[in-house]
């Protein structure tokens, strides 16, 4: 028996940064609203998602879009996870123009779900306002058995100096809460990650590593990756806009359910200004 495919868009959002905003347009001009899971279907097994800009994009930001899950069909509770970031930087005065594709993100996932309930897709970008946002998001339904796993996401403004642990802990809703896992926890077994730079200086290029502890692990670190900004040498005039995909990097770290996750952060090499990073953790 094959999979089920549900598509739900949310086009021209003028909401402001950390909102969740119900993606409830189908792909025909319709606004059926919440998802049905098929019935017979218990588990999310893929998210196929893409977000881009709708308007002319201010300069020198960096965006992480997240989406949620939520609603009765989810026994598990809501689930955030990253799909991608945006990276608007500018030196001298901008004569550039930026004409880009980038392929949806697909994100394998084992999420618990109830056939015949509905659930809600919502979407969420976090750091400075660059103006109206577009997302497109397809669940595949199947199947499943096996272990369930709860995704988690934190993001952070990294203003820190350079070798410098900051806590990750601002939720997709501009919240602040350290992730709390469930009582059956056993590991966090990938990473999704997304690294966007606010502004960068003439020249820099940092690494990052993230540090996670919480009662009863062993503190583990973990390199997630870097970023470089160079203006070249002399005047320039020239703007970049770039969508990315988050990285996606299998990990082995053990547990002690019901008990506090913490997160932090820190990057090593030249300042680069106020990075922003997004976090998701997948937790069976």
């Amino acid at each position: 028996m094959g999979s089920d495919y549900i598509t739900r868009n949310l086009i021209a959002s003028t909401a402001a940064t950390a909102v969740y905003i119900a993606l409830n347009a189908d792909s025909s001009g319709g606004t059926p609203g919440a998802v049905k899971v098929p019935q017979g279907r218990n588990r999310i097994t893929k998210i196929v998602a893409s977000a881009s800009p709708e308007s002319t994009v201010v300069v020198d930001i960096g965006n992480i879009y997240v989406i949620k899950l939520s609603g009765k069909a989810l026994p598990t509770g809501d689930q955030e996870i990253i799909i991608g970031s945006l990276l608007s930087q500018e030196d001298g005065t901008s004569v550039g123009i930026t004409v880009d594709y980038r392929k949806s993100v697909s994100i394998p996932v084992s999420i618990a779900c109830t056939g015949g309930n509905e659930l809600t897709i919502s979407g969420s970008y976090s750091g400075t306002d660059s103006g109206a946002q577009n997302y497109t998001v397809t669940l595949e339904f199947s199947n499943g058995s096996g272990p369930i796993a709860n995704y988690y996401t934190r993001l952070d403004s990294m203003g820190q100096a350079t070798a410098t642990y900051s806590a990750v802990e601002t939720t997709p809703d501009g919240a602040t809460s350290t992730i709390v896992t469930e009582k059956s926890a056993r590991r966090v077994s990938r990473l999704i990650t997304a690294i966007v730079l606010n502004a960068g200086g003439a020249v820099t290029g940092a690494n990052y590593i993230v540090k996670f502890s919480g009662t009863g692990m062993t503190e583990q670190e973990i390199s997630v990756g870097s970023t470089v900004y160079e203006a070249g040498a002399g005047t320039t005039t020239d703007t970049l806009v770039q969508l990315y995909e988050p990285s996606i990097q299998p990990v082995d770290i053990s547990l002690t359910g019901g008990n506090n996750l913490s997160i932090q952060a820190a990057y090593v090499g030249t300042d680069p200004g106020t990075p922003f990073i997004g976090i998701t953790v997948e937790i069976f």
